[in-house]
């Protein structure tokens, strides 16, 4: 009874708060892992050094060598990326932490095998005989989860048959342990449940193991050949109405059908594809819901006047730019809306239209310049011609604490129907995120390739790409100028010739002409070394020639000498780390570069042509 009433407090306090977990369930209370290949993953190239955790608990995953390595792939899975593993050392590993010693869970898995193998592993907390919790496939496509039990027979573990393979599979795996001894394990594959028993009494979780992400610890040869997209980790069952929103979810960001419950049918192309940031609330029954929601987006909807049995509503977006300036369709009285546009789902489990009554729409406007809440208007399509310049607007938004602003018990929001957000004053709220990307890459030259596109432009002066060499101290790389005011997408690109060895940090500062600045996402670069540690870039080289070293050398000096070994005087700036040389004088041939350090000495080929 303890346990009953436990579990149903924590829901009503969940289901009280907005959630910005997966598909708008959970928050770092509960949702204790959460990796996804569109967000934190830190590159050398396109190999993985790190993925960061977005739960909020910063259980952040990192590569123990560089051989290790996993892949990322831009856009390959309906415009998401994911990462993959090569099946013979690539691995990630998410330190040990309490809250990931698990005794019940409740883990989802965006994954496919790209050469079915025996021990395939996808995760595992612990070795292959005393998990935490694991699971690895097998050639035949059968999942094995083994679990950490009293009799320790897990040389055997639980054969789920035809669960993994190709293509992409949503597979969840969930534990409940039973009057706190007995695990009752469950695995759903496409949201359709195909495996369930109650095993034998289950150890305690006091497994002091980090999660192998790709490996088992203690394997040398069950490493995953396969790919994820992402991998979600909750400290315990969700209820039945939060798997049918995470899963579709899920199938909507990465294109995917589901075999039971695929409700939310707005991400298809015919509907206009709103594939992104899908969160949603719903209800199966008065022990299983799910009442407020916000997900990875800006929108939060909860206050549903008329939530019943068996009915949801879940919403995403068209990726549409988040910014008012060049709007054209909006309502007269007003100056401008958004360019991205949301569409939902007001369904049944079948997929059938229902009311769930009046909600409440709530907007965070971060980011979004002054905000006056009395010139805002939630734009409906109440028609649902795809055209809101023929519907009226709807006022009343309100200010609610931080930077969010509530539309209450809004009725125009049914099922289908599409709505975004306008502004009647475009001066004075002018809803801009200009900013749409930034990117920095290492290049096989040493140097570091720069990158971001404005959806806008408001009165900006410049922009300042700034480094750190820790991610705290920054230093000023170099100034470009801004637009000013323009209504039309614009790309810089810009070069670091002189990046620091080895792992370093990227931002973009952008700075109005009143002197307001904001800040892009930080973005971690490395810059590979060769075994000799030395790197001699571009190579071939005409003029400007870049050495660069660790700090293990300490106060080094170069030396240049030819096919010969006679010496070259050239003219050179040194810096910390880094030596830049003038080859413009040199006769075209090879060239041997000599930095001579406090205790060691370096070399490297140089091919200088004309």
């Amino acid at each position: 009874m303890r346990i009953a009433v436990l579990s149903l407090l924590v829901l009503a306090w969940l289901s009280a708060s907005a959630q910005t977990g997966p598909g708008g369930v959970g928050n770092n209370t509960n949702n204790v892992l959460w990796l996804s290949a569109d967000n934190g993953v830190n590159l050398a190239g396109a190999s993985v050094i790190s993925w960061n955790d977005r739960s909020g608990s910063i259980n952040n995953a990192t590569s123990p060598a560089l051989a290790a390595r996993p892949t990322l792939i831009n856009t390959a899975l309906n415009g998401y990326p994911i990462i993959t593993f090569d099946g013979a050392n690539d691995q990630l590993r998410v330190p040990d932490a309490g809250a990931l010693d698990l005794q019940q869970w409740d883990i989802f898995m965006v994954s496919s095998e790209n050469v079915p193998k025996n021990n395939n592993a996808w995760f595992s907390k612990g070795t292959n005989t005393q998990p935490n919790y694991a699971l690895w496939s097998q050639a035949s496509g059968a999942l094995q989860m083994p679990i950490y039990d009293w009799l320790g027979i897990l040389s055997s573990p639980t054969t789920v048959a035809g669960a993994t393979g190709a293509p992409f599979n949503l597979i969840e795996y969930n534990n409940t342990v039973i009057f706190g001894l007995f695990p009752s394990r469950t695995i759903y594959k496409n949201a359709a449940q195909i495996y369930n028993d109650v095993n034998l009494l289950q150890l305690p979780a006091t497994n002091n193991n980090p999660i192998y992400i790709g490996n088992v610890q203690g394997t040398t040869t069950w490493f995953l050949d396969g790919s994820m997209a992402e991998m979600i980790v909750y400290n315990a069952p969700v209820n039945s109405a939060q798997r049918i929103i995470i899963s579709n979810y899920l199938s909507a960001k990465y294109g995917s059908t589901l075999t039971t419950t695929d409700i939310y049918s707005q991400d298809l192309p015919v509907n206009g594809n709103y594939d992104h940031d899908v969160a949603g609330i719903g209800r199966v029954s008065a022990s299983s819901l799910h009442v407020d929601s916000r997900g990875t987006g800006i929108v939060r909807i909860n206050g549903a006047s008329g939530l019943g049995n068996n009915e949801f509503l879940i919403w995403g977006h068209d990726n549409g730019i988040l910014g008012a300036w060049g709007s054209t369709d909006f309502p007269a009285g007003l100056q401008g809306r958004w360019h991205r546009i949301w569409r939902g789902n007001e369904v049944s489990q079948t997929g059938t239209a229902v009311d769930v009554g009046n909600v409440n729409i709530t907007f965070d406007l971060t980011g979004q310049g002054p905000v006056v809440a009395s010139q805002l208007r939630l734009l409906v399509d109440a028609n649902n011609n795809g055209i809101f310049a023929d519907d009226p607007p709807i006022a009343g938004a309100t200010a609610v604490g931080g930077n969010d602003y509530r539309f209450t018990a809004v009725s125009a929001l049914v099922n289908g129907r599409r709505f975004t957000l306008g502004t009647t004053n475009i001066g004075s709220t002018p809803l801009p995120i200009e900013l749409i990307e930034f990117t920095a890459e290492a290049d096989n030259d040493g140097s570091v390739r720069l990158g971001w596109r404005t959806a806008s432009e408001r009165n900006n002066d410049h922009f300042t790409i700034q480094r750190s060499a820790n991610g705290t101290v920054w230093e000023n790389v170099m100034v470009v100028r801004g637009a000013g005011n323009s209504n039309v997408p614009i790309d810089y690109h810009e070069r670091d010739a002189w990046p620091l060895p080895h792992l370093s940090y990227y931002r973009l500062m952008q700075t109005d002409q009143d002197g307001t600045s904001t800040w892009s996402r930080t973005i971690a670069v490395t810059i590979e070394r060769t075994d000799d540690g030395l790197l001699v870039f571009p190579d071939p080289a005409q003029d400007e020639v870049h050495v660069v070293f660790g700090p293990e050398l300490g106060k080094a000096r170069m030396q240049l000498f030819n096919e010969l070994g006679q010496p070259f005087a050239v003219p050179m700036t040194q810096f910390e780390g880094r030596i830049v040389l003038s080859a413009a004088s040199l006769p075209a041939g090879m060239y041997l570069v000599v930095v001579i350090g406090e205790h060691n000495v370096l070399k490297k080929r140089l091919i200088v042509s004309r």
